[in-house]
């Protein structure tokens, strides 16, 4: 173990620039980030969508939201394979080092931890009835497998990249045996045609579904920069390292609404529970887990490791330590249960902290970047602008796509706030062809 950590401290550490000479093809970090898609979550999307409408319709509705999701992650993989940096270095222009040591790395530190005791949680879950376990009544036994699970899932991410690297080779086609098999199971029980004719009173339009495919996948916009670092910079690596990450994620759903059919419920344990799955389905079903959840633990590791100012390769994998015994105790809180609440946090936010990023580096700064030293309130101000809009538009009046209407409003909020500023009392923030 302490050979791997070695190994893995040159390409781990977290605020330096990965140098150009260490990188690798794209198809590395774009296999292990796909690995985010590998998860039940996703699966339960499709199968939830399959209640209001055909198969056909869900995968032409998830086709359309993952085109507009891989627009945003090939921007933001653009970034990162350009400067070299992680998501919350790379802030550190646009927000300022000290908003992005604070404010932003606590937000991804808060989504990554949220996503890891869900998945932990819904895993343990699944476990406990390949174990015979009913973790309704038995929360001891129940706990014992939430902290097993944790300590197995998060080893990988405190080794480090490349470790991550084999374990996803690993569980990116188990996970797609897992659920294939998902697919013959509903197949044998409702027959192709019963599967092709499946078409239920939809219980909601078009625009909430694809706006619910792009909200669970829209943190991408913002993180995916800690994986495309590791490959050469330009537009090729940038477009193809998310691909795999949309293919994952198209197949995880549709997928999921075949095996839903029929069943009427978002809950995947319960739909495996209802197909048939054989115990040990469950134990490889933990496999495709594991990739996902070193993710989670892997990117707020990287963020702490920028809070905390830390260095080192061996300091990086002491914060994701830290950060997979929070993730633990959060599960075993139970989490779980306020799922809709953590959704409804990363809809709102992510999109307006991608849209500042992304227009300071692309519009402002001309694709150049720099470490700048403070605060810079113009962010602030345009990320509560954005905040706030994104909640509206979600939850209180609902219309069009909010995730791609709060970036719109951000950009422009943003640009607007740093072209007043630098008009009257211009700083450190403002770009320096303004000013020529």
């Amino acid at each position: 173990m302490v050979e791997n950590l070695k190994h893995s401290e040159e390409k781990d550490v977290a605020i330096d620039a990965v140098p150009l000479e260490r990188r690798e093809s794209w198809v590395s970090p774009a296999v292990v980030y796909a690995g985010v898609e590998f998860t039940l979550s996703v699966v339960m999307v499709g199968a939830g969508l399959v209640g209001s409408f055909s198969v056909a319709k869900v995968a032409m509705i998830v086709a359309v939201a993952l085109l507009i999701t891989w627009v945003g992650d090939s921007l933001n993989a653009y970034i990162g394979a350009k400067t070299g940096r992680a998501s919350t270095v790379i802030a550190r222009q646009s927000f300022g080092s000290l908003q992005a040591r604070t404010l932003v790395a606590l937000l991804v530190i808060i989504m990554g931890l949220g996503w890891w005791g869900v998945q932990t949680a819904i895993m343990a879950n699944a476990i406990s009835i390949a174990l015979g376990i009913d973790y309704t009544a038995s929360w001891g036994a129940w706990a014992l497998i939430v902290v097993i699970l944790g300590v197995i899932f998060g080893i990988p991410a405190i080794l480090g990249y490349t470790s991550m690297k084999w374990t996803d080779y690993l569980a990116v086609p188990v996970g797609l045996f897992i659920f294939g098999l998902g697919v013959y199971l509903s197949v044998m029980k409702h027959g192709v045609s019963g599967i092709i004719n499946w078409n239920p009173t939809p219980q909601m339009t078009i625009a909430v579904a694809i706006s619910t495919v792009i909200g669970v996948n829209v943190v991408q916009w913002v993180m995916i920069s800690d994986y495309s670092r590791q490959t050469k910079p330009g537009w090729k690596n940038a477009v193809l390292v998310p691909s795999l990450t949309m293919a994952v994620g198209f197949i995880l759903m549709v997928v999921g609404a075949i095996m839903a059919v029929g069943v009427g419920t978002w809950d995947i344990v319960a739909v495996m529970v209802a197909l048939g799955y054989p115990f040990w389905a469950y134990f490889m079903m933990f496999v495709a887990q594991w990739t996902t959840q070193i993710v989670n633990v892997y990117t707020p590791g990287l963020a702490l490791s920028n809070m905390l100012n830390l260095r080192t390769g061996r300091a990086r994998a002491m914060a994701t330590a830290g950060i997979v015994i929070v993730g633990m105790l959060l599960a075993l809180a139970g989490i779980l249960s306020r799922y809709m609440d953590f959704l409804l946090l990363l809809g709102i936010v992510f999109p307006p902290i991608a849209a500042v990023m992304m227009t300071d580096f692309f519009v402002l700064r001309k694709e150049e970047w720099e470490d700048i030293q403070g605060w810079n309130l113009m962010a602030t101000l345009a990320l509560v602008v954005g905040i706030l809009s994104g909640y509206y538009m979600q939850y209180k009046h609902f219309f069009g796509l909010p995730a791609i209407q709060t970036f719109i409003i951000t950009s422009i909020a943003y640009y607007l706030l740093m072209r007043l500023k630098a008009s009257t009392s211009p700083d450190k923030f403002t770009p320096r062809h303004w000013l020529s």
